[in-house]
């Protein structure tokens, strides 16, 4: 099939369109993936994500490259995405280790709890709120890519993640305090 003529299919909700797409474009998308990230699984966890993107908003899809550029691109981006999401993954753990080289078990274990506390507090956020704050930090999607995904304007994802950002800091200050209470009194 010609690519408009499968765009046009994907955009009607033509299973077998997408099919076609998909048979034709996942094995070298993630050949393309795996260049990025060594990792084919990784590889094609990424060419999956793009294929789910594209299926869940097809209605609302404005591309205006060509499809197959606008499938390789997206898997570009999103393999970048995770290698500059490990790179600041690392240099924290880098960070973490020349500052306290002696960590022991009970330090790991109350950072744990501290992740889990901050975890909780993000699904805690308004639910909108919350879901932008994750596909911002979790899936680390740039605010365009949140706004196209959820039909909301950038703006609104930006208002979406600097409240979550100030209820977060809000709620660590006072998690700061009751540890100096805890621990210093």
């Amino acid at each position: 099939m010609q690519e408009q003529t499968l765009l046009q299919g994907i955009k009607e909700g033509d299973e077998e369109a997408f099919k076609a797409l998909f048979f034709t474009y996942f094995e070298p998308l993630s050949f393309y993936a795996n260049k990025y990230l060594g990792d084919i699984d990784s590889a094609q966890d990424v060419v999956q994500e793009v294929f789910t993107y594209l299926y869940e908003n097809r209605e609302n899809l404005l591309i205006s490259e060509s499809l197959k550029s606008f499938l390789y691109k997206s898997v570009g981006n999103r393999s970048l995405n995770i290698l500059k999401h490990e790179a600041v993954k690392s240099r924290h753990h880098t960070a973490i280790k020349q500052d306290k080289p002696e960590a022991d078990e009970s330090d790991w274990v109350e950072y744990a709890e501290l992740e889990a506390r901050i975890h909780r507090l993000v699904d805690e956020l308004p639910p909108e709120c919350s879901r932008v704050f994750k596909m911002s930090r979790v899936e680390h999607l740039s605010n365009q890519e949140i706004a196209d995904r959820l039909g909301i304007s950038k703006r609104t994802v930006e208002t979406h993640i600097s409240k979550a950002l100030r209820i977060l800091r809000n709620a660590l200050k006072i998690m700061i305090i009751e540890f100096f209470l805890e621990n210093f009194h």
